[in-house]
């Protein structure tokens, strides 16, 4: 399974990676997975983990919250392809493959 995390708008608008090792970390430290430089972004924001199934963000007690398609998410969720995430004030689109 290959996850494609985008930026579609916001502080680090372009930004684009793709992953097939999981657990992968969200955060403003360089030593996240997926690194963004967003002011409003926690230092470790969260994480995305798969079962081999579906995949799933879990918020990691940060500042701002970890929004998945409009919801503040108070326990993990599972995601599917095309669902959207706001981790500070950055819009990112999950693209799952496979």
């Amino acid at each position: 399974m290959e996850l494609t995390i985008s930026v579609i708008t916001g502080y680090d608008e372009g930004q684009k990676m793709s992953f097939t090792n999981f657990p992968i970390s969200i955060g403003r430290l360089p030593d996240n997975d997926f690194q963004l430089s967003d002011p409003f972004v926690s230092r470790r924001h969260c994480t995305i983990y798969t079962d081999g199934i579906c995949f799933t963000v879990s918020d990691l007690k940060s500042t701002n919250k970890t929004i998945l398609n409009g919801k503040i998410l108070d326990s993990p969720k599972s995601f599917m392809d095309g669902d959207n995430l706001i981790i500070g004030e950055n819009l990112l689109r999950l693209n799952v493959d496979g």
